[in-house]
């Protein structure tokens, strides 16, 4: 027996231990099978069900990916303006060379009125098209092709209204929780920093956003062309973004502030038309766009760190490790874009994490409530793509105060509230010290965060490395 080992710790940990190796086992028949062939599992089942000439929309990855590592492309520093060119360039050149013979294919089954219409990414080597099952299957045969998947919806978030609790200061609950007054006081609230909100929307005439918006042709995307101006609809969903957007840099204007970084700027894409309705080729769209927001690569006008309060799953496939935007979002960090995602609400089980967060790539948030708890519904690890740490760190994610569209201000509650007070606390960090790497910036995050109780160690599969500390990371991080 180990003498230095708690019991109760040692239990606790034998049981950790468990789980991740059954699962584990789970994870390894899963990618044995999840792309046997070049048809993905459930495309390859719907094209055995539906008529040999109606239309599929898909998504077609290329086999060759373009190495992104900074010594490979020449990249020292965080030199914005040379890492969007370089990145730009270098993903550009690997699509067109890898695209082009697929793409004359298509052209010649476009004429024979069997490919509708397709658009060519460079953000993942990939294109997303419609067409008849023969052109699919012969597609996904071509060895230039690494997988083809359905162009698959991607739910709109849902509103969990929260009520908060009264303050008696200036400053809601969390703010105050996460010590970012205390930050402003040092002279640091987010100033020259541009915050990406990958969501809904975002009502840009809100008293508490209106002045944050960057503004400009390279600040707001619809890839539906249904507003040529921010707006916030999304079905069911409206208003989801305006209330993150809030939580991240949200000012005063009701006499109590909102916003983690009111100093900063943000830019926003509609993900959701205004039926709700969206598809992984719409979101591949906006992760291209952030990349280059006015598609010229010599410009750095993309945003230092963006937002991303959604998640998808499929019910049928579990562990829920869905790699479609990972690709994508290497693409991110590579340009220097911090991707930050919510954990997901589907706990309170193991393995819960919700993709994109799940990935390895992302900063992924779980949600704590007003006594430091991590929430019930907040989603829990381990990482279902590769067993590690999940969430990498929690934040404020119940009985949220925050803006809401028309003016008006709105309590919420999900790990969708939870991950912009990470974005923001980065905001206050870059603000402090311009030159910080994502590396350095995930790391001070987990090594500042504040440890919170749950058995006898940490970081845990609950709240990751602890709840996010403003104050500490930024003090983490001053020249």
């Amino acid at each position: 027996m180990n003498i230095n080992c708690h019991q109760d710790k040692c239990n606790a940990m034998k049981k950790i231990k468990f789980i991740v190796t059954i699962f584990a086992t789970i994870l390894t028949f899963i990618a044995s099978h999840a792309y046997a062939g070049q048809l993905s599992p459930e495309l390859s089942e719907t094209l055995q069900q539906v008529n040999h000439k109606e239309y599929l929309s898909v998504i077609v990855r290329m086999e060759d990916q373009t190495d992104l590592k900074a010594s490979t492309l020449g990249i020292v520093g965080r030199n914005k303006a040379l890492r969007s060119r370089k990145v730009i360039k270098a993903l550009k050149a690997t699509a067109i060379v890898r695209q082009k013979d697929l793409i004359t294919f298509l052209e010649k089954e476009k004429s024979l009125g069997r490919v509708v219409h397709y658009a060519s990414f460079w953000i993942f080597n990939g294109l997303s098209l419609k067409a008849t099952p023969g052109v699919i299957k012969k597609i996904a045969s071509r060895d230039e092709v690494d997988i083809v998947s359905e162009d698959l919806p991607i739910p709109p978030p849902v509103l969990l209204p929260s009520t908060p609790p009264q303050s008696e200061t200036n400053y809601t609950w969390n703010i105050e929780r996460i010590k970012a007054p205390e930050v402003w006081d040092m002279g640091h609230n987010g100033s020259g920093v541009v915050v990406g909100i990958f969501d809904t929307g975002v009502d840009y005439t809100h008293p508490d956003l209106a002045e944050k918006y960057r503004g400009g042709d390279n600040s707001w995307f619809d890839p539906y062309e249904e507003y040529t101006t921010p707006h916030d609809s999304a079905g069911e969903g409206t208003g989801h973004g305006t209330h993150i957007a809030g939580i991240i840099l949200g000012g005063n204007a009701s006499g109590q502030h909102i916003g983690v970084a009111p100093g900063a700027k943000w830019i926003a894409a509609k993900a959701w038309n205004d039926k709700g309705e969206s598809f992984t080729s719409n979101i591949h769209e906006i992760f291209q766009w952030f990349i280059d927001p006015d598609r010229n690569p010599e410009t750095n006008d993309f945003p230092d760190v963006v937002n991303n309060s959604w998640g998808f799953k499929l019910l049928d496939i579990f562990p829920w490790c869905l790699p479609d935007f990972q690709n994508d979002i290497k693409a991110w960090r590579a340009t220097g874009i911090i991707p930050v995602f919510s954990a997901g609400n589907s706990g309170p089980w193991f393995f819960t994490g919700e993709s994109p967060a799940n990935y390895p790539e992302t900063i992924a948030v779980g949600a704590t409530n007003l006594s430091d708890r991590i929430a019930f519904f907040s989603s829990r690890g381990p990482g279902n793509c590769d067993l590690s740490i999940f969430p990498d760190i929690s934040a404020p994610g119940v009985a949220i105060l925050s803006s809401a569209p028309d003016g008006g201000y709105q309590g919420m509650l999900g790990t969708s509230q939870a991950s912009p007070h990470v974005v923001g606390t980065i905001a206050l960090m870059l603000d402090a010290n311009p030159d910080l790497s994502i590396a350095n910036i995930e790391s001070t995050l987990k090594a500042t965060a504040k440890h919170l109780p749950l058995g006898f160690f940490s970081p845990n599969f609950s709240y990751g490395w602890g709840r996010v500390d403003a104050l500490e990371a930024v003090r983490a991080v001053i020249p």
